[in-house]
């Protein structure tokens, strides 16, 4: 039989916008990565905090519900279910003794411990403990909302992404150069920028599934837990911080993370490096830090000791203490003379990523 109709023929299905060709790079990765067993419980123990600073934000909401006249007898009230041994029990032990005096010198007794015994070993406890000292409400919602979200993202959600992205990211072009994925991506109409955002979507969504989205839904439940809608008017630009925290998070981890990938044929190599940025940097930071301290024969969590210009400098090799200050800015706990170098070393390694993972990408398209 004669074969009809030989050549190119028009597409009868649906096409889709030139904008959107990377989503089809992201999906795959996505879908590729969730089918790893660690993958998922990873992100299901990074939602598990969220839990812990819902309470946080029920027990403020609470004690401002009942004493607006702050601490007080109300902080004696909440602090029933705090554990009795350990330094946590013994200061909740003093603020409640402190408490339960009616008097007016029992109340300065309790501001004088926020200013410098309760909050001591939080951070920037002097700015928690002035807010409560002023006595107004909307003022102490506002400083500790934005300071529980915070310590969120600084302490927990870190170690989180550490993990989640060692897990999913070093897989993503190193497999690709391994396997000469590349000829079946460029012999479609689809460019360098283009495969390079859609691989760097895949890491995007799973950070922002584990940081900005239970953020978000804490603000909401906060907001839920407070007396009356006017609590937006105080506290309506934590979710524009939330945002920018998290920009702050993705840009430099995600493409550190492509360009640690793009750099090897071999997926554990790419993973090592990962983490070696992450433990040998901070490492780096404690170490110094430590012999400082014992060489000032001071307590390592001395002001002092981290004033010190060494532990200063050293502090900059630090991926996590880069983060963790420049989202203090974000949030409102720092100015920017204090991060900028953090927040320069966090862009010159976003660049520098970036030059690294397009030149490869480049490179392995030519071969």
């Amino acid at each position: 039989m004669p074969v009809h109709d030989v050549g190119y023929r028009t597409w009868e299905g649906k096409k889709t916008s030139s904008w959107f060709r990377w989503m089809i790079i992201s999906k795959t990765g996505i879908r590729l990565a969730m089918k790893s067993t660690w993958v998922r419980r990873i992100l299901f123990a990074a939602w598990l905090p969220l839990m812990y600073w819902s309470v946080g934000f029920f027990m403020i909401e609470k004690s401002l519900e009942k004493d607006t006249s702050i601490l007080g007898h109300t902080i004696g009230q909440q602090l029933d279910d705090v554990p009795r041994y350990g330094p946590v029990g013994k200061i909740a032990r003093q603020v409640k003794q402190i408490s339960a005096s009616d008097s007016a010198k029992g109340q300065l007794k309790v501001q004088a411990m926020l200013r410098s015994g309760v909050f001591k070993y939080f951070p920037h406890s002097q700015q928690l403990a002035e807010a409560y000292k002023s006595g107004d409400v909307h003022r102490i919602r506002k400083e500790v909302w934005r300071w529980l979200m915070m310590v969120f993202f600084r302490y927990p959600q870190s170690v989180a992404i550490m993990f989640l992205i060692g897990m999913v990211a070093p897989s993503l072009i190193a497999q690709d150069i391994r396997s000469r994925a590349f000829l079946m991506y460029f012999s479609r109409p689809i460019g360098k920028l283009e495969y390079i955002f859609g691989k760097l979507m895949v890491p995007t969504v799973f950070i922002a599934s584990i940081v900005t989205l239970p953020a978000l839904a804490m603000y909401v439940f906060a907001v839920f837990m407070s007396p009356d809608l006017s609590v937006l008017y105080s506290t309506w630009d934590i979710p524009l911080r939330i945002l920018v925290a998290s920009v702050v998070v993705i840009a430099p981890t995600a493409l550190l993370a492509l360009a640690l990938s793009s750099l090897t044929q071999e997926t554990r190599f790419a993973n090592f490096s990962w983490f070696a940025v992450w433990v040998l940097g901070h490492g780096t930071y404690l170490a110094v830090m430590f012999a400082t301290a014992i060489g000032m024969q001071e307590n390592p969590l001395d002001a002092k000791v981290s004033e010190n210009s060494l532990v200063e400098s050293c502090s900059h090799l630090s991926l996590y203490n880069c983060l963790g200050r420049v989202q203090e800015m974000v949030f409102g706990f720092a100015s920017w003379d204090e991060v900028w170098k953090s927040a320069v070393v966090l862009l010159l390694l976003s660049v520098v990523s970036m030059f690294f993972l397009y030149q490869r990408v480049s490179q392995s398209t030519q071969q």
